[in-house]
């Protein structure tokens, strides 16, 4: 089974302070999991500041996304905030 720990982060396309990991989940869906300014997470240096490694993260913000690239979740556009490892696990247990 997935875990946080099988995902892969790399810098977020916003740039310096941003980092994102994908994974995907059984039927195509795609978990995206990001941290750093102004994103609905924390770290080292705060809530909403920069992260650059995901050591530093203790909370992220995190969205599911079907195989037409559509937010999965009320609206249609919800993303989950302050979202700890273990919150991420018992998603990705969830939908796989």
């Amino acid at each position: 089974m997935k875990r946080f720990k099988d995902i892969t982060f790399k810098q977020h396309k916003l740039g310096k302070g941003h980092i994102q990991g994908l994974l995907t989940l059984d039927k195509g869906i795609k978990l995206s999991v990001v941290a750093g300014k102004g994103m609905y997470s924390s770290g080292k240096s705060g809530v909403r500041t920069s992260i650059n490694d995901v050591k530093d993260a203790s909370s992220f913000e995190v969205a599911l996304i079907d195989q037409d690239g559509n937010f999965i979740g009320a609206d249609n556009d919800i993303v989950l905030g302050w979202q700890s490892r273990d919150d991420i696990d018992n998603l990705i247990q969830i939908h796989s």
